[in-house]
């Protein structure tokens, strides 16, 4: 679960391609914490889950508050 000081803004599927046609599949998050961001974390889609992607934004924004 987001803390509560954490908005999303947008979430949408993205690839990144290598130089040798690879491509890696992630979910871009965008998310505003309090009134600073918006911030962009990148989630593999791999596995993708609703929990993995609510522990890298809060992460994100533990260090947000404490800069």
């Amino acid at each position: 679960m987001l803390d509560a000081d954490i908005t999303i803004i947008n979430q949408v599927e993205d690839a990144r391609f290598g130089r040798d046609g690879t491509a890696t599949y992630f979910v871009r998050v965008e998310f505003l914490v309090g009134k600073h961001g918006p911030f962009i974390e990148r989630v593999p889609k791999d596995g993708f889950t609703g929990a993995a992607r609510d522990e890298k934004v809060n992460t994100f924004a533990r260090e947000v508050r404490t800069a």
